[in-house]
């Protein structure tokens, strides 16, 4: 399990669309600049292909839109600052049951190392440390023609199981297609092939990206030795979250 640090506290769970954390984002823009641009084709086609996974499980559990990890942890300076973490998908079971989703478009060779796992561990660490919680399932969600053996065997679950503590559920690719068409999004001829994960392209939410990164106000305020410690510690949640 991954350690979180003693200091962190008032960890809950946000919309996407919370204020707070669309500040926080506009900060990450800032601090990497080729948001504007061209990005990572397998970045664009992953992103793509969460959502319409997402689209997919939601057939099944009723995903919440309170996704966004939030928590306040002392930084550097001696302030304390708020962290945030995106969840893929959460189910909240019960009053104190959750289960977490991390979907993945990985190679085989990706899947059967568990990708994703770490920040599942993560997450489950930072619940926890809210003690609102008895119980947090870890799902690992793979889209894959063919299975593969997952960590030496992790089980196969339902995206509905409610009891094992870890497991994998494999999305079927004609699902995938189902939701993109439902969704309304495109995805490329041949999305499951390593090559269509390969160069870059051009973002078609380049200027959603954009107004992130106009700063506002408040960051200008921020002095110099104020801002370098909360800026250290965004790279750190966002070098932790590939």
């Amino acid at each position: 399990m991954a350690r979180i640090a003693r200091d962190v506290h008032s960890v809950r769970l946000l919309r996407t669309d919370d204020p707070d954390y669309r500040a926080y984002m506009r900060r990450m823009a800032d601090l990497r600049p080729a948001r504007g641009g061209p990005r990572s084709a397998g970045e664009m086609l992953g992103g793509l292909v969460e959502r319409c996974v997402r689209h997919w499980l939601q057939s099944s559990v009723p995903l919440q839109p309170e996704r966004i990890l939030a928590w306040d942890q002392k930084m550097p300076n001696g302030r304390n600052g708020t962290l945030y973490r995106e969840l893929d998908g959460v189910w909240r079971i019960d009053d104190v049951s959750l289960c977490l989703f991390e979907m993945t478009l990985s190679t085989p060779e990706q899947m059967e190392r568990g990708r994703g796992i770490k920040q599942l561990n993560i997450a489950t660490s930072t619940l926890f440390a809210s003690g609102a919680y008895e119980y947090v399932l870890k799902r690992l969600v793979y889209v894959a023609a063919e299975p593969v053996v997952v960590l030496d065997g992790l089980p196969e679950l339902e995206p509905t199981d409610e009891y094992a503590e870890l497991g994998v559920i494999w999305a079927p690719p004609d699902a995938v297609v189902r939701a993109a068409v439902e969704l309304e999004i495109a995805l490329p001829e041949n999305w499951l092939e390593i090559e269509a994960r390969e160069g870059v392209v051009e973002d078609p939410e380049r200027d959603e990206w954009r107004q992130f990164a106009s700063t506002q106000p408040q960051d200008a305020e921020l002095g110099e030795s104020d801002a370098n410690p909360l800026a250290e510690a965004l790279r750190r949640a966002l070098e932790g979250g590939q």
